[in-house]
């Protein structure tokens, strides 16, 4: 069979455009395995739970969350991304009290409290009233600083008492030594009318509680990033 200049070119095209295919088809296969899997919550060596809540910084005051579970040796995604907010300051490795920004690192999740009963999270959970607050400010750990108290005891701080943000919100384990200045009341709460928060991560209420249920009685991290 004579093989035409044309039928040559033709069969080249169809080489080219075979191979392209295979590499789309390989780049998506990539792509769609990249989707599944919590990569910023694998590359951090200081997350060992058995799940993990990612916040994927997306803008200065924006995130993205995902809820990861292990499964082998990998975080797999379970469900998300879920719109987040951070502190209207941004973020940072070296939290301030009073800056406005959101502490980045990994954090264990601790007991969760609200002005409603518990929703379904697997953890202590404290109803509270308008006689609770969290010692903030310049207190010292003496007087407190970054605990759940009540003002009725003599203590200081911000009301817990405050029906949106906190109708369900759990403590991030930030700060746990207590250190003055260094930051305090660090949630993870719902969201406000502003969209704003002066360091906590906060969802849609809907994603909030899904969250929550979802975390259950795990010990769960949380990896700020």
């Amino acid at each position: 069979m004579h093989t035409t200049p044309a039928r040559i070119l033709a069969m080249v095209v169809a080489a080219v455009l075979f191979a392209t295919g295979l590499t789309v088809i390989g780049q998506t296969g990539s792509a769609e395995a990249a989707a599944k899997y919590c990569t910023g919550v694998e590359s951090n060596s200081s997350v060992t739970a058995a799940k993990a809540i990612e916040v994927k910084q997306r803008s200065t005051t924006t995130a993205d969350i995902y809820l990861c579970k292990k499964s082998g040796d990998r975080y797999v995604r379970d469900s998300g991304p879920f719109k987040a907010r951070l502190g209207y300051n941004g973020t940072t490795s070296s939290k301030r009290e009073g800056d406005g920004k959101t502490p980045k690192g990994v954090f264990w999740m601790r007991n969760g409290f609200g002005t409603s009963a518990n929703p379904g999270l697997g953890k202590p959970w404290t109803k509270v009233t308008r006689d609770h607050v969290w010692v903030d400010g310049d207190a010292t750990k003496a007087e407190g600083y970054n605990t759940m108290q009540r003002k009725s005891e003599g203590y200081e701080g911000e009301s817990l008492y405050q029906p949106k943000p906190y109708k369900y919100a759990q403590v991030i384990g930030y700060n746990e030594a207590r250190t003055p200045g260094k930051g305090s009341a660090i949630f993870l709460h719902a969201n406000t009318e502003s969209m704003k928060t002066a360091g906590c991560v906060s969802m849609y209420e809907s994603s909030l509680v899904k969250a929550m249920k979802w975390e259950g009685t795990t010990k769960t991290q949380i990896l700020i990033h």
